[in-house]
């Protein structure tokens, strides 16, 4: 059994985490592809609203013919739905530049660049998937004009479709399609400045179909390239002219990427030589729906050492935004993928963050994609196992600190994901508010049925806190048989495993608490257990798991009326993530009666709650 310490503490809550270590996680990093042969790069990533996603990336070999299209569908906790796929079905020569746009029932569309498919050169094609990952119909081809090479494309979800944008001959092109997948018009130029090379456009749709392309242009902005956009109705009418999105035009700036907020306000973040001072660095400007610029273009990286590659931008519903790029040098290991978050003000939320945890190599090649509530997803191509071959890797962040709060101050259950009451005896009343509050929970026990409400929030946290109210109100766990515990919470994995407990023990009329933590090997430790009076009391943990499964640095701290009464260190528990919690009356056993209240429960990734 490896080392662990239980240690009595006096007082002294914990303080709040800084800058970078600050940073809200929800999970570690995982591997995505599952063949591993070769090279398997080049990453993007497309979530619904809820949170599910879909990552689709380019394989080198795997289709039997130089590089093909491969995808690998996530639930909203980060579970793979069934292995990957093979996206192109035709696997001749090269596919490449792959990108994914996924709908709110969780269909989506894949589109990539295929090499001699359509007879010269490079031409744009596409699959188009249920919500469940069934292809619907065949691949299809994007571009009509053939000639020549159509390449870098990206798709977003409209209104009653999606639309496809790609680089030609000295522009930028786009097509419509219906929600069967059939082309609704023509192919039409994006750009009106068709002089000279337009490179990687990007396009995002707000929610009423209206979208927006940008692309990079050479020699237009007055030196070597800078960054343009445009925006169309959704019938795909021009709103207008061309929109330079970047000021300053010294040198190069390029490779840009949209995020767009339901309601049409849009961010364009782009790659810009020599403005940070050295090589290029990440720089972004907002746009209101009308496409007016809402302050100056800002600089996003704040470590400009070497070079900051644009991954990508994306959106949450409330106008927040986040913001990925690839760093080479940050994390002392070659590349590094870094991100930042933003308001829908453009004000940064906390400073630049390492999204990468493993070091070795280079983590690169980025993309972010966003759900509603504005908790992310970053992928990239990771060169670090220890056969330098490349794996597709991705990380699921959080928006905030915040993850639950109860809502009892409804008068009811409906912020919880479900709830057992057995007959209506646990339910939100003004008899059980504590502290201050006007409706709490109240648990009334008259036989050994558990009563509880339960969040399924929490999304594989390796750091949860929890804070609630108790008040046992002369509640009898069912003393005069010898029945003298009851567990109050459960934080369990997605295997149903009780990762955390807490137990109120009444004996001999003292009430008292204890926490229990469950190790790998499916033992547990437990802190004593702490007397409190028969009197609303704050309870609060903060369970952080060990840094993996091999090592024995998982900490717990449980706190009492906002003192630090407990601690465990050195736990060996780093082989399970917090899925989801159950608050109320559980473990019932004969001879139990009473009421107890509860309230006030609030769930964190980090920040002391306190009373």
């Amino acid at each position: 059994m490896r080392y662990r310490s239980v240690v009595i503490l006096a007082a002294a809550a914990m303080a709040n985490l800084a800058g970078r270590a600050a940073q809200a996680q929800v999970g570690s990093e995982f591997k995505i592809n599952v063949y591993t042969t070769g090279t398997q790069s080049t990453p993007v990533v497309s979530s619904t609203p809820d949170g599910r996603f879909v990552v689709v990336w380019g394989s080198n070999g795997q289709d039997g013919s130089n590089y093909g299209i491969f995808g690998r569908r996530y639930d909203s906790k980060g579970n793979p739905r069934g292995s990957e796929f093979q996206v192109n079905s035709y696997t001749t020569n090269q596919q490449r530049f792959p990108k994914v746009a996924t709908a709110a029932d969780g269909s989506f569309v894949v589109v990539w660049a295929s090499l001699g498919q359509d007879g010269d050169g490079y031409g744009i094609f596409g699959q188009r998937y249920d919500p469940v990952g069934s292809p619907l119909g065949t691949e299809f081809r994007v571009n009509t004009y053939t000639t020549s090479f159509e390449s870098t494309p990206d798709v977003a979800i409209t209104g009653t479709g999606f639309v496809v944008v790609w680089s030609g001959i000295a522009t930028a092109h786009a097509q419509r399609f219906d929600s069967t997948g059939l082309p609704v018009g023509s192919e039409f130029q994006v750009d009106t400045y068709g002089v000279t090379d337009k490179f990687g456009p990007s396009v995002a749709a707000a929610a009423d179909g209206s979208f927006i392309v940008a692309w990079a242009s050479n020699l237009q902005d007055g030196d070597v390239r800078g960054v343009y956009a445009r925006r169309f109705d959704p019938a795909g009418t021009p709103i207008g002219g061309e929109l330079q999105v970047n000021t300053y035009t010294p040198f190069s700036q390029t490779n840009p990427h949209i995020g767009v907020a339901p309601d049409g306000r849009f961010v364009v973040a782009w790659s810009s030589n020599v403005q940070d001072g050295d090589n290029y660095g990440a720089f972004a400007q907002r746009f209101d729906a009308s496409g007016a610029p809402q302050g100056t273009e800002f600089k996003v990286n704040a470590y400009t050492t070497n070079l900051q590659r644009i991954g990508g931008v994306s959106t949450a519903a409330n106008g927040d935004f986040v913001i990925a790029w690839d760093s080479d040098g940050q994390d002392y290991s070659n590349y590094a993928v870094e991100g930042r978050r933003y308001d829908a003000t453009g004000t940064p939320k906390a400073p630049e963050f390492q999204v990468n945890l493993s070091t070795g190599g280079s983590q690169r090649f980025s993309n972010v994609t966003s759900a509603a509530n504005g908790r992310f997803v970053v992928v990239w191509t990771s060169d670090a196992d220890a056969d330098f071959s490349t794996a597709v890797i991705g990380r699921r962040l959080a928006a905030t600190d915040l993850i639950f709060a109860d809502g009892f101050e409804s008068g009811d259950l409906s912020a919880w994901t479900s709830a057992s009451t057995d007959g209506g005896n646990l339910a939100a009343t003004a008899g059980a508010a504590l502290n201050g509050t006007s409706q709490g929970l109240r648990a009334l026990v008259n036989d050994t049925n558990s009563l509880f409400v339960q969040d399924d929030t929490p999304a594989s946290e390796t750091r949860y806190r929890v804070r609630f109210y108790l008040d046992p109100n002369g509640f009898d766990p069912g003393e005069a048989d010898g029945h003298l515990r009851v567990r109050l919470l459960l934080a369990q994995d997605n295997l149903n495993q009780r990762l955390i407990t807490i137990v109120l023990k009444r004996s001999g009329g003292q009430y008292s608490v204890e926490a229990r933590v469950r190790l790998n090997d499916g033992n547990r430790v437990d802190t004593p257990f702490i007397d409190i009076t028969d009197a609303p009391h704050a309870i609060e943990f903060d369970w952080q798991r060990a840094g993996s499964a091999e090592t024995a640095d998982g900490t717990f701290e449980l706190f009492i009326d906002g003192i630090s009464v407990a601690t465990l260190s050195g736990l060996d528990d780093g082989g399970s993530a917090v899925e989801y919690v159950r608050m109320g009356v559980f473990s019932v056993k004969t001879g139990a009666a009473g009421t107890l209240f509860l309230d006030q429960f609030v769930s964190r990734r980090r920040t002391f709650i306190g009373l």
